[in-house]
């Protein structure tokens, strides 16, 4: 018996989200089990040469995919969109999964309550109405008891990789800069990319060009402050690139980074270390949820920028070992991964088809 289950998000754009991205291997690894048939919705969607049925619409959509559906399972934190479709689910009678992905608390006071008052509110009603909530790692469950929120039942599926995919064989072109340091994702104060710009002022990057790939609202801030450092003609903003121009950026740099705040578990820091990048990763939850699995000690602590340029110019001069390479493809495996979800969706759905039968 095939399931049909409807993937809901606020969007689906693989090339620039990791929620979406999530979702994409999630859906692809059951495809391939053959045991599922996945759905996506969402009111954004840039899919370009994913298969599968991904429907784009928004809130009038909701009703008849789920009445098409056997489960639902809603992706994204205070998302309304994901939590209208969770309600639409309850109230149809349909089994709901949900996964949070991440919360970022940024923001004055008056955002912070508001996002503290969703949380004790419509964050409380997916925990309890949803069957089975989906972590990223176990840190997220103190989190979420920090924040209220008990789910009655986690299961933990980390972001993954193809287990079919290797490092991909591409035409090297070598950035700029000695050592050349590459960012990959969205350009939002989270990440944090102000602290790379001020550790280029280190004397051991004093030739090093920071190469930044990504869009967001945060660029114009990071450009005036690369500006009055003094360091703009060593900071390159390449905006949105697709996933065969990243990984030939991937290829021709010395170290990549990621100095995010917070993160709710970094693929880039997967994709790097597959194709044998280093990567030099800020200390905190979602990034310990991989390094320390794998091996891999190059990490510093979030906002201190002399440790960051320290660690930035050890990751220029370091490899990624075999024994790391293989961590990799031995503990983030979709294919390994998303089995025991699929188990999870038996459970939840057949009770639901047998009661809607009688």
């Amino acid at each position: 018996m095939t399931l049909r289950v409807l993937h809901v998000s606020k969007e689906f754009e693989p090339l620039s989200s990791g929620v979406a991205r999530h979702i994409q291997g999630l859906a692809n690894a059951m495809r391939d089990s053959e045991a599922v048939e996945p759905i996506l919705l969402a009111p954004q969607v840039d899919a370009v040469g994913t298969p599968g049925d991904i429907r784009q619409g928004g809130y009038g959509s909701l009703w008849k995919a789920i009445g098409e559906s056997d489960l639902v399972h809603v992706h994204g934190a205070r998302t309304p969109f994901a939590a209208a479709a969770a309600f639409l689910a309850w109230l149809r009678g349909a089994p709901v999964v949900y996964t949070p992905h991440c919360y970022y608390d940024a923001g004055g006071p008056g955002r912070r309550a508001l996002k503290r008052f969703w949380d004790l509110t419509v964050e409380r009603f997916l925990m309890r109405a949803s069957g089975v909530v989906v972590l990223l790692h176990e840190g997220w469950i103190a989190d979420l008891a920090g924040r209220g929120l008990h789910p009655a039942r986690v299961l933990i599926v980390p972001n993954c990789i193809d287990d079919r995919r290797e490092a991909e064989a591409v035409a090297v072109e070598r950035l700029d800069g000695l050592p050349a340091l590459l960012s990959i994702g969205r350009l939002d104060p989270v990440k944090r990319l102000d602290d790379v710009i001020a550790a280029l002022s280190a004397p051991s990057l004093e030739r090093a060009v920071f190469h930044i790939v990504g869009r967001g609202e945060d660029r114009s801030r990071l450009e005036g402050l690369a500006e009055r450092s003094g360091v703009a003609g060593r900071v390159r903003f390449h905006g949105w690139q697709d996933d065969t121009a990243s990984a030939r950026m991937m290829a021709g740099c010395d170290a990549m980074v990621l100095a995010s705040e917070r993160e709710g578990m970094p693929t880039v820091v997967l994709e790097a270390l597959l194709a044998r990048v280093p990567i030099a990763c800020s200390d905190i939850e979602g990034c310990r949820s991989i390094t320390r699995e794998v091996g891999w000690n190059l990490t510093f602590p979030v906002g201190d920028v002399p440790a960051l340029g320290s660690c930035l110019s050890h990751a220029a001069r370091s490899n990624v070992s075999d024994e790391v390479v293989e961590a990799v493809k031995a503990g983030f495996t979709w294919q390994r991964k998303v089995q025991e979800l699929i188990a999870t969706y038996r459970e939840l759905a057949v009770p639901a088809r047998r009661q809607e039968v009688s």
